[in-house]
C-alpha cells in the first residue's frame, strides 16, 4: 500500500509551500531534505542577505545621522554580532516551517532523497539551484568564493572583487561597501544589472561611482589567482585586479545530481533543467507520469516567489486543478542601496512586442516623503499602451521601491488603466504618491512635475 500521496524532495520556497498547499487539499505527504528545512532562499539566500542588506541599512543612517539633527560621535559595526542577528533571523524562520510541517502533519523526512526508493503516488522533485561554477575560477570556500560562502564570513574583507554584475554582485557590492570594503565589479555585459531598464542600469552605475565601488563593464573574468592572501583577478581588458576575496556570481546551475533522474527517465535540457510540461492540464509533469518538477530546477526565472507558485500549481494540477502563471508579470526586487524593483514591460519589449507604448518619468525628488526620509535619489518610469492606456510594466530605482512593486502588479495583471490608478486617492505624505504622480503624467497632469 502507498505510504504516501505525495513526496517532495526538497524544503526551500517551491516544496515547502507546495507541501502545505498538498497538505490544505487533504494529501498525505512527505517531505525529504538533506540540508536545512527552508532551502537556499531561507538558509543562504534571500534572507540572510537581506537581513545583512538591512545592518547595512541601520549603519548607512548613522553615518549620516548628523543630516538629521543627531550628532553620533562614536560607532562601529559589529560583525559578529550582525551575523548572529542574521543566523536568528534564519533559525527563527525555519522552525516556523516545522511548526507548520507539524499544524498540517506532513512528515519531515532529513535524508538524501532517491527517486527509486520513494514509496508514494505522486513526487514532486523541489531541489533548486546552486551557484555555477567558471574554469579557472572555482569556489574554495575561503578566497574564492560563492554567494552561499559570503554569507559565511567571519569577517568583513578589505577588499572584495566581484565577478558577475547582476542581482547578486550588486546587491553584495551594496552591502559590503557599506561595510567598509573595497569593492570592484567586473561584468561581461555594458552595463551592470544588464536585464534591468537601461536608464536603471545606467542609474545604479552612477550611484555606485558615488559610493566608490568601482565598475569594469564590457570586460570578463579570465582567470583567478590565489597568492598569499591575496586574490588576482586578470579581466579582458587587460587588467589584473587585486583583491583580499573573490566573489563568483555568474549564474545558477540545477541541483539535481545524486537524485536517480536519469534511472528513472526524467528527461533534462543541455544544461540540466528538468523539462516539464507548463500547458494547460498536466502542469509541471515530467515526462513520466506521476513525477512533476517545480521551482529553481526546471529553470526558467529563478525567483523564490515565482517558485513558490509553481509549486502550488504543481499540486493542484495533480488534484485535476488548472491554475496557470502569467510569467510576463513578475514582480523583480533588488536590494541595493537604494532599492530596484520592477515588473512587466520596459518600453523596449513592448515596442518590440507590437504595443504602441511610451514610458514616463517621475521623480522621488518631487515627494515629500523622499525628502523626509532624506532618500530622493531615483524615479519610476511607468510603461502605457497608448491604444488602450493599460499599464504595461514599471521599473523603479529609489527608496521602499520593492514594495510599492507591489501596486504595480496587479495593474499590469488585470489591466488596470493609468488613467484608473491615477483616480486611486493615495495616502499623504506617502512613497506611493510617486505612482500617483506617474500616472498623472501619462497624461501631461502631474501636479509636482514640469
Amino acid at each position: 500500500m502507498t505510504k504516501h500521496d505525495l513526496a517532495i524532495i526538497g524544503s526551500g520556497p517551491c516544496g515547502y509551500v507546495a507541501a502545505i498547499r498538498a497538505a490544505q487539499m487533504g494529501m498525505k505527504v512527505s517531505v525529504f531534505e538533506k540540508e536545512r528545512v527552508g532551502g537556499v532562499c531561507l538558509n543562504w539566500g534571500c534572507i540572510p542577505t537581506k537581513a545583512l542588506s538591512a545592518t547595512a541599512g541601520v549603519l548607512s543612517n548613522v553615518q549620516r545621522s548628523a543630516e538629521f539633527g543627531i550628532n553620533v560621535k562614536d560607532y562601529e559595526i559589529d560583525f559578529s554580532k550582525a551575523c548572529e542577528r542574521k543566523n536568528n533571523i534564519v533559525k527563527k524562520l525555519s522552525s516556523g516551517i516545522e511548526i507548520l510541517f507539524k499544524a498540517r502533519k506532513i512528515e519531515f523526512v532529513k535524508a538524501r532523497a532517491e527517486i527509486d526508493k520513494i514509496d508514494a503516488r505522486n513526487i514532486l522533485i523541489a531541489t533548486g539551484s546552486l551557484p555555477l561554477q567558471l574554469p579557472g575560477m572555482e569556489f574554495d570556500g575561503k578566497s574564492i568564493l560563492s554567494s552561499t560562502d559570503m554569507l559565511e564570513l567571519k569577517s568583513i574583507p578589505k577588499s572584495i572583487i566581484i565577478v558577475g554584475g547582476g542581482v547578486i554582485g550588486c546587491e553584495f557590492a551594496s552591502i559590503f561597501r557599506t561595510f567598509g570594503s573595497e569593492v570592484t565589479i567586473v561584468e561581461m555585459m555594458e552595463h551592470l544589472l544588464p536585464t534591468e531598464d537601461e536608464e536603471i542600469s545606467k542609474k545604479i552605475e552612477q550611484i555606485f561611482k558615488k559610493k566608490g565601488i568601482r565598475a569594469f563593464t564590457g570586460a570578463k573574468a579570465e582567470k583567478i589567482e590565489k597568492k598569499s592572501s591575496t586574490v588576482f583577478a586578470s579581466i579582458s581588458n587587460g587588467e589584473v585586479l587585486q583583491g583580499e576575496k573573490a566573489m563568483i556570481c555568474v549564474g545558477r546551475a540545477p541541483n539535481a545530481a545524486g537524485l536517480g533522474i536519469e534511472e528513472a527517465g526524467i528527461i533534462r535540457d543541455d544544461k540540466g533543467w528538468i523539462r516539464v510540461d507548463k500547458g494547460n492540464g498536466l502542469r509541471f509533469r515530467t515526462n513520466v507520469k506521476n513525477i512533476y518538477a517545480a521551482g529553481d530546477v526546471i529553470g526558467g526565472v529563478l525567483l523564490a516567489n515565482v517558485a513558490s507558485r509553481e509549486g502550488i500549481c504543481a499540486v493542484e494540477a495533480m488534484a485535476g486543478k488548472s491554475k496557470t502563471i502569467d510569467y510576463n508579470v513578475i514582480p523583480n526586487c533588488i536590494f541595493t542601496s537604494p532599492e530596484i524593483a520592477s515588473v512587466g514591460m520596459t518600453q523596449a519589449q513592448a515596442t518590440a512586442k507590437g504595443f504602441n507604448a511610451r514610458a514616463r518619468k517621475f521623480l522621488f525628488s518631487a515627494i515629500g516623503k523622499a525628502h523626509v526620509l532624506g532618500e530622493t535619489d531615483g524615479f519610476i518610469k511607468l510603461v502605457v499602451d497608448n491604444k488602450t492606456d493599460k499599464i504595461l510594466g514599471a521599473q523603479l530605482i529609489g527608496p521602499h521601491v520593492t514594495e510599492l512593486i507591489a501596486e504595480i502588479s496587479p495593474c499590469v495583471q488585470f489591466g488596470i488603466t493609468s488613467e484608473n490608478l491615477a483616480s486611486v486617492i493615495h495616502a499623504h505624505p506617502t512613497l506611493s504618491e510617486v505612482i500617483q504622480e506617474a500616472c498623472e503624467a501619462v497624461h501631461n497632469r502631474a501636479i509636482h512635475g514640469l
